[in-house]
C-alpha cells in the first residue's frame, strides 16, 4: 500500500452516506419549510405591510406543506428543526381548521332564503350559460359583479321575453363601465346605491321581506389590493362595511366578491362586528381563479351573516365562463342565540 494512503472502513462509508443525506436533507426540505415558515409568519404583518396581506390567502398551503416538511425532518436528522417546523405548521392549521366545522342547526317551519353572489367578470359572453344557471338555482336575491351594459341587457332581456321572473336593480352610474347588478325575486323594500366610484363604498343595499321579517343585504365588490393606494381604498371600503353591520339591529347579510381571503385582517374586520362566516362546515370553497391551477385557487368570495340567520346550505356553482366561480347559499331565519 502506498504511503499515506487512508483506508475507507465500511464505518467510514456509512457515516459519508448520512452526512450526504443530511445535506440533501438540509437543502431540499430544511431550507424551503425555513422560508415558507417565515413567510407564513411575516403574513400576521399584512395589515400594515400590504404585500404580506395577500400572503395570508395561502394559509391551507403553508398548513399542509409545512407540516410534510416538519415530519421529514423529525425522521431525518434536524429533529430540533423539525419540531419548530410542525409547530409553525399547526399555528397555519390553527386558522384553517375551523373552516370544517359548526355547520348550524336549522330549526324545522324556519323561512329560507337562497342568495348568489357571483364576479360574472366584464369580457365574460356567456350571458346565456348565466341566465340558465340563475333559472335553474332559483335564487330569492342575485348580485352580479363586474356587470356591465351589455350585461345588464342580457338580463333585461332575458326578464322581458318571460320565464326569468326577477326586477333587476342597476346600481352602475353611467360614467362607470361595470358595478354590482342586483336581481329580486320578489320586489324589494328598499334598495340603496352606497356609489361604486373607487373612493366610495362600492357596496349595494337590499332590503326584501322573508316570511314575516325583513333581511338587510349588502353586495360588495371591493377593490383588488394590487398596490398600496388600491389596498388603502379597499380597507377604507372594509371599514365602512364593518360599521354598517355593527350599526345593524336585525337579520344581515354581506356578501360579494371581497377581494381577501378568510385570513386577511379585513375580513376579521367583519366577524369582529358580530357577522359569522357562512363558510363554517363547507371547507375552504376556493372560488378564484378558475384558470389556475387548484392548489393556487382560494375563496375570496364570501357571505357572511348575522345571528338572525343561520346556513341551511353552501356550495359552488359551475364555470360560466369567468374567472370566479359562483356562490350559493340558503339562508334560515332562526332565533338569535344568547
Amino acid at each position: 500500500m502506498p504511503a499515506g494512503m487512508a483506508i475507507k472502513t465500511p464505518s467510514a462509508a456509512k457515516v459519508t452516506i448520512q452526512e450526504k443525506a443530511g445535506c440533501a436533507e438540509l437543502i431540499l426540505v430544511a431550507i424551503p419549510a425555513l422560508l415558507v415558515g417565515t413567510v407564513s409568519l411575516l403574513a400576521f404583518l399584512g395589515k400594515w405591510i400590504w404585500p404580506l396581506d395577500l400572503a395570508t390567502s395561502f394559509r391551507p398551503l403553508y398548513a399542509v406543506g409545512l407540516l410534510a416538511a416538519g415530519t421529514t425532518l423529525l425522521l431525518g436528522k434536524w429533529r430540533r428543526l423539525g419540531w419548530a417546523v410542525v409547530i409553525v405548521g399547526l399555528l397555519n392549521l390553527a386558522f384553517v381548521a375551523p373552516l370544517f366545522w359548526g355547520k348550524q342547526d336549522i330549526p324545522p317551519q324556519s323561512p329560507t332564503m337562497r342568495v348568489i353572489s357571483f364576479n360574472v367578470q366584464g369580457q365574460n359572453e356567456e350571458y346565456q350559460q348565466v341566465i340558465d344557471f340563475l333559472r335553474r338555482t332559483a335564487a330569492d336575491v342575485v348580485f352580479l359583479h363586474e356587470a356591465n351594459r351589455l350585461w345588464e341587457e342580457a338580463l333585461s332581456e332575458a326578464i322581458t321575453e318571460g320565464g326569468f321572473e326577477y326586477h333587476q336593480h342597476r346600481s352602475r352610474p353611467d360614467h362607470l363601465i361595470f358595478s354590482t347588478l342586483t336581481l329580486t325575486r320578489i320586489r324589494p323594500v328598499e334598495v340603496t346605491s352606497h356609489g361604486w366610484a373607487e373612493r366610495e363604498a362600492r357596496a349595494m343595499e337590499v332590503v326584501v321581506g322573508v316570511g314575516d321579517t325583513e333581511v338587510t343585504l349588502l353586495g360588495i365588490h371591493p377593490l383588488a389590493p394590487t398596490n398600496p393606494r388600491r389596498t388603502a381604498l379597499r380597507d377604507a371600503q372594509f371599514e365602512f362595511v364593518a360599521k354598517w353591520a355593527g350599526g345593524s339591529g336585525g337579520p344581515t347579510v354581506v356578501t360579494g366578491d371581497f377581494n381577501a381571503t378568510p385570513w386577511s385582517h379585513v375580513f376579521v374586520s367583519l366577524t369582529d362586528a358580530g357577522l359569522r362566516n357562512s363558510q363554517r362546515g363547507y371547507g375552504l370553497a376556493p372560488s378564484f381563479p378558475t384558470n389556475g391551477n387548484l392548489l393556487t385557487r382560494v375563496p375570496i368570495d364570501h357571505l357572511l351573516h348575522s345571528p338572525h340567520l343561520a346556513v341551511a346550505d353552501r356550495w359552488l356553482g359551475p364555470d360560466l365562463g369567468s374567472d370566479h366561480l359562483p356562490l350559493v347559499v340558503d339562508l334560515a331565519l332562526v332565533p338569535p342565540s344568547g
